[in-house]
């Protein structure tokens, strides 16, 4: 900047003032590690598989059938002949038929059960004002006005589809909990400090888990009270009046902060222990109150169990049929080992042995392992007093330090793939499989005038409903305000249908890993 007085501060309304013409938008990458595994791998699901009301309903049947014995039982007859056969004088014999093969009747036959998925959807809902179609037809405005939008859009959607992947159905699908918490009465995080949740405006928060990458600016949010790791009670951000508004406004990811934006205040102050939601994800009543629970699309947590039915309470169950209780079906249970504490290589041997060990025989594998960086980094730490620097006479060489690439592991003639992920929670540890196009994507069949959103990665399954309301081309519809007078504004609503099912649901969890997740100051 030109020092006061200068010529050029004299002068500075005859000097251009250049702006780039280019406008970098920062949004979101998706985790590599879903997108690499389990989208890349990812197979279709026929839409001839859905029943009534859009179930996937897949039959399983599981044991063997027949009658085997042991011929010593029977007088090894099956070897040498029935023995009971009876002479009649020197040149003759008569034949006995007394032994005889074992009752058909009794061999087991397996029952069909069946597994039945529900569908699940969002529906969601765009706007674009004239002024800002105007400002894109302006060539003196600077870069793209509408394109930005539509953009941030399509991430958002892909977005929220990589966290449900990771979000728990056990824990409302919660994206995380509240560690600490401090609300003030300015946007941003600034302005003094309040305890009156009507005159907060924004909060600065940690996350118990570390799940930073699960939050970004923009994302719509509700925050509830927690029972069992799960979200109970009222919204604090509207209970028994409407619902408030409440905004991610940054995420710090190197200081281990996320900062939201309240602009008309809690009803209830939020704390330490409370869970954070997507908006709107829980179905509640008039009174901000959870009434039937919340609903997502099913992840990997809907999927691994150890106790319970797969899917949890979002199995339906029709006459006694639809639902898996891994209790009574252990082959579809995944390994679950809690309080894991320091992951050694021989720890990590003693999971994977015992997983094939048991599931091998049913043909089900593993071949992916995703934790936090913390996880991996602490189990790469524990190895360095293994390590020793070879002199051999030779000054010692510093030139090869720190570690390769990736991770993989390999144990038993299997080589599993070690990914890292800011999406996991801090010192958990899953295990699936991917190969094999294991995880398929169901989607309902379109209707006739949908249409897609060019912008979405492909795997979205996002359509624009107004050409199939109206019959025309275009996506949007006059925006009305509360007087049903028009408005410069317009609508694009939407929705999103879609259901992800495994032929293999059972893998690996590991809880209660020891991390080295360092934050900065």
């Amino acid at each position: 900047m030109a020092t006061a007085g200068s010529i050029f501060d004299k002068e500075s309304t005859r000097i251009e003032e250049i702006l780039s013409k280019q406008i970098d938008t920062i949004l979101p990458t998706l985790d590599p590690i879903w997108r690499d595994t389990v989208v890349s791998s990812q197979g279709v699901g026929p839409i001839s598989e859905f029943s009534r009301d859009f179930q996937v309903n897949k039959l399983y049947r599981t044991g063997m059938t027949g009658v085997i014995e042991q011929g010593a039982g029977a007088q090894d007859f099956m070897l040498y002949g029935d023995p009971e056969n009876t002479d009649l004088g020197a040149r003759l014999r008569r034949n006995e038929a007394v032994n005889s093969f074992p009752d058909p009747m009794d061999g087991a036959k397996p029952k069909t059960f069946r597994l039945t998925v529900p569908m699940r959807a969002m529906y969601t809902i765009l706007s674009l004002t004239l002024g800002e179609m105007q400002m894109d037809a302006t060539p003196a405005v600077v870069g793209d006005v509408v394109a930005p939008i539509l953009q941030g859009f399509a991430q958002n959607l892909s977005h929220t589809l990589c966290n449900y992947w990771y979000v728990s159905q056990n824990t409302s699908y919660k994206l995380g909990d509240i560690a600490t918490v401090t609300h003030y009465t300015g946007t941003g995080a600034t302005g003094a400090t309040t305890t009156t949740a009507a005159n907060v405006r924004s909060s600065r928060i940690t996350l118990t888990s570390g799940e930073y990458d699960r939050f970004f600016a923009g994302q719509r949010i509700d925050i509830y009270a927690v029972s069992s790791g799960a979200a109970t009670g009222n919204r604090y951000n509207g209970g028994a009046s409407a619902r408030k508004s409440v905004y991610v406004a940054a995420v710090d990811d190197l200081k281990g902060e996320v900062i939201l934006v309240s602009p008309s205040g809690y009803d209830t102050l939020p704390a330490a222990t409370n869970v954070i939601v997507y908006a709107n994800s829980g179905q509640v009543d008039g009174g901000g109150t959870i009434a039937a629970g919340f609903t997502g699309i099913a992840g990997v947590n809907s999927w691994l169990k150890s106790t319970g039915a797969l899917l949890g309470s979002e199995a339906i169950s029709v006459s006694g049929q639809g639902t898996i209780d891994v209790d009574t079906h252990p082959e579809f249970k995944s390994f679950f080992k809690g309080s894991v504490g320091v992951l050694t290589e021989h720890k990590l041997r003693q999971y994977l042995r015992r997983f094939h060990a048991a599931k091998s025989k049913l043909g089900q594998t593993i071949d992916s392992l995703v934790a936090s960086d913390g996880v991996w980094l602490s189990y790469e730490a524990q190895k360095i007093g293994q390590y020793q620097i070879e002199r051999s006479g030779n000054l010692s060489n510093l030139n090869k330090e720190g570690s390769n690439e990736g991770f993989a592991f390999t144990f038993e003639g299997r080589t599993y793939k070690g990914h890292t992920s800011q999406y996991v929670e801090d010192g958990t540890v899953y295990g699936w499989k991917t190969s094999g196009n294991n995880w398929k994507r169901y989607v309902p069949p379109d209707y006739a005038g949908l249409q897609n959103m060019s912008q979405a990665d492909s795997f979205v399954p996002f359509r624009f409903v107004v050409p199939a309301l109206t019959g025309l081309s275009s996506v949007k519809w006059p925006y009305q305000n509360a007087a049903n007078a028009l408005t410069e504004a317009v609508q694009m609503p939407g929705m999103l249908r879609m259901q992800l099912i495994p032929d293999q649901p059972a893998g690996l969890k590991l809880t209660g890993v020891t991390t080295d997740t360092v934050y900065g100051d």
